[in-house]
């Protein structure tokens, strides 16, 4: 009986603590962002200096951890990807984005995953645009992934982006 309890106390702690998540890119079917004018060539850069762990998941004694500024880099990667997609490159002034991931979490709800991700992008006019785009999946993963996915998405949807993008200022 004491063997069984120790063994059941080993499983039990070794549940438990932070594992690496490593955020990658969910690629975004075509048509999901629609042609768009640009005038100038547009620099995208990561703009979350922090690099201490955050947790993007946590349920039931195990948790995932990266860093903000990881979660910014893989979304700054994919919307520069997604502007050369979708962007009608047109002579005129460079612009610039520059992203700040601020959270990045995924919850357990029902045999699924529903996640969210607050950032911000600070135009080249002075604007910042914050966003709070949701997500779901039955994949924690995909869940996590694809929120950042959908992130630059809603980013490249937006009107107030698009219009900055098209100006010729």
């Amino acid at each position: 009986m004491r063997n069984l309890t120790l063994v059941l106390l080993a499983l039990l702690l070794s549940a438990c603590g932070t594992r690496p998540f490593k955020p990658t890119e969910y690629p975004l079917r075509d048509g999901l962002i629609a042609t768009f004018p640009v005038k100038g060539t547009v620099a995208v850069t990561n703009n979350q200096p922090s690099t201490a762990q955050a947790i993007v998941y946590s349920y039931s004694g195990t948790q995932l951890g990266t860093n903000l500024n990881a979660i910014t880099e893989v979304m700054t990667q994919q919307t520069l990807k997604e502007l050369q997609k979708a962007g009608q490159v047109n002579p005129g002034k460079a612009k610039s984005i520059a992203l700040k991931v601020d959270v990045l979490l995924s919850e357990y709800v029902f045999f699924s995953w529903k996640s969210h991700i607050e950032f911000q992008a600070k135009l080249g006019d002075g604007q910042t645009v914050s966003f709070n785009v949701r997500h779901a999946s039955g994949i924690l993963a995909q869940d996590l992934n694809g929120c950042i996915a959908e992130g630059v998405m809603t980013l490249l949807n937006d009107q107030r982006v698009k219009t900055y993008l098209a100006s010729s200022t």
